[in-house]
């Protein structure tokens, strides 16, 4: 396969380092190409790969490898539960599967076709493969998404133009060092990965948690100057009093991954300028293969809790529950994005592979924003994370971030047309929140309950999972 039909140009880069391991082994641009060469002779119909992701030096080169020369792949969690493994192989029968070679026990009957440092490329039984489209590139969960086969379709189009706007953004060199704090299937992980790809970048790759004292070793030992963190990420860590001091490598700090509380992102904000470090808050979804808007770190303690303006290349409008687009300053809208970026639909069985383009560059994100005097755009809910109560329109997002405001007391808004069900963690914060609800929303001081549970469901991301609080709110309320 020719290298100027892969994905990156791995060759242009030769020796510099690409990627390092945790015990500080090298794999070059270099060694990279020639394993996308050895990889695109696999089989040339170039099938589905199925990639079961753990942060490791041979998932991440397979990985590489294997977009490079043009394989389709999906990504999954090597910690996914059996049950999910067998839904989503029998659903999408991919060709072959990437596998730690810990677990090659799960998969014993399947062929090895080659060893990629821990890991093993193995071929599936599957008599007939789905046909697949000649620009599907990668097949991502969505981020609110648990339990389900249902995928995003990215092409190599959409990650090209991601990838390509936020290395501009970031302003990512060559000499620049991430580490990996994230799960690699997720969008986030993925989008930064790839574009240090287009710079000639390093990544540190390690399983370790920001909770590991090794962790942080590794991270000064290896001189990493960008940081990378989703908002549990960034509230551990502040939890932890680490921002007390300084990590003299680091440069760049970006969030993404969900909204952060606005006080914390002023905080880190503080910090970022007091050390001379930039600290960047990044708005997406995998149904734009990552990015739709960053804050430039400029702006981002007086414009704390924003999200910016739309990445280059892009554009968004606010829409109406009219289809109006919305042009006044502090007034909600739905986000849609429009960009190369947006991904080409959704699969939800193997025949969907086949498919093309189906959104056409438009993706109605199903968020609700508002954009203020000067342009900077506010995430403030979700459209279906809204009720009505007596004849009222209200936002379950206010409501949290109201309470969080006033209270500091984290908790989650549910329920059904005309009943509020607010989620706490315990009895401290059901009697605050009950107060302050009565105090304070007229509208459903009358028509709302609270629940304590023991913690609030999160996928590896550390995002909520709203779906199951909404079933458990409907079964409470029955």
């Amino acid at each position: 396969m020719a290298a100027g039909k892969m994905l990156w140009d791995f060759q242009g880069f030769g020796d510099r380092v690409a990627l390092i391991g945790e015990n500080r082994e090298r794999v070059t641009y270099g060694e990279l190409h020639d394993l996308s060469e050895a990889m695109a002779e696999i089989d040339q119909s170039r099938p589905l790969v199925l990639v079961f992701s753990r942060n490791t030096l041979g998932i991440l080169c397979g990985y590489a490898a294997l977009v490079n020369s043009g394989y389709p792949v999906m990504m999954m969690s090597a910690k996914e539960q059996v049950q999910m493994r067998k839904q989503v192989l029998n659903t999408y029968r991919p060709a072959m599967i990437l596998v730690p070679e810990e677990q090659y026990g799960d998969f014993s009957n399947m062929p090895k076709i080659r060893s990629v440092g821990d890991c093993l490329l193995l071929k599936t039984n599957y008599p007939v493969n789905y046909p697949v489209h000649p620009d599907l590139c990668q097949l991502l969960t969505t981020s609110g998404s648990t339990g389900s086969a249902k995928y995003v379709r990215q092409s190599r189009e959409n990650i090209l133009c991601n990838a390509s706007a936020i290395a501009g953004y970031l302003d990512i060199q060559a000499d620049d060092r991430s580490i990996t704090t994230l799960p690699l299937q997720y969008t986030y992980s993925l989008s930064m990965l790839h574009a240090g790809f287009m710079r000639g970048a390093s990544v540190v790759v390690t399983d370790l948690s920001v909770l590991d004292n090794e962790f942080w070793d590794l991270l000064e030992d290896e001189k990493v100057s960008m940081f990378h963190g989703v908002p549990g990420t960034y509230e551990f860590l502040d939890r932890m009093e680490m921002f007390s001091e300084d990590f003299p490598t680091v440069k760049t700090m970006t969030q993404a991954g969900g909204k952060l509380n606005r006080e914390l992102h002023a905080s880190l904000a503080r910090y970022a300028r007091t050390y001379g470090k930039r600290f960047i808050v990044m708005y997406g979804q995998s149904e734009a293969t990552a990015a739709i808007s960053w804050l430039e770190p400029e702006h981002s303690l007086e414009k704390a809790g924003s999200v910016g303006h739309v990445i280059s290349g892009g554009s968004l409008v606010l829409e109406d529950a009219d289809g109006q687009t919305v042009t006044s300053a502090r007034m909600p809208g739905e986000i849609v994005y429009r960009g190369g970026n947006v991904a080409m639909g959704y699969a939800y069985c193997g025949e969907d592979l086949a498919k093309g383009d189906e959104w056409g560059g438009v993706l109605r994100t199903g968020d609700v924003g508002e954009m203020d005097e000067d342009g900077f755009l506010y995430i403030v809910g979700r459209l279906k994370r809204y009720i009505k109560v007596s004849g009222h329109r209200i936002s379950l997002d206010e409501i949290d971030e109201k309470i969080l405001e006033e209270l500091n007391v984290f908790c989650v808004s549910s329920g059904t047309d005309d009943h509020l069900l607010i989620f706490v963690t315990s009895e401290k914060d059901r009697a605050a929140v009950e107060k302050y609800i009565r105090s304070t929303f007229y509208t459903v001081r009358n028509s709302f309950t609270t629940a304590v549970i023991d913690a609030f469901p999160k996928n590896e991301a550390g995002k909520v999972l709203y779906g199951e609080l909404q079933s458990l709110a409907e079964e409470l309320l029955k």
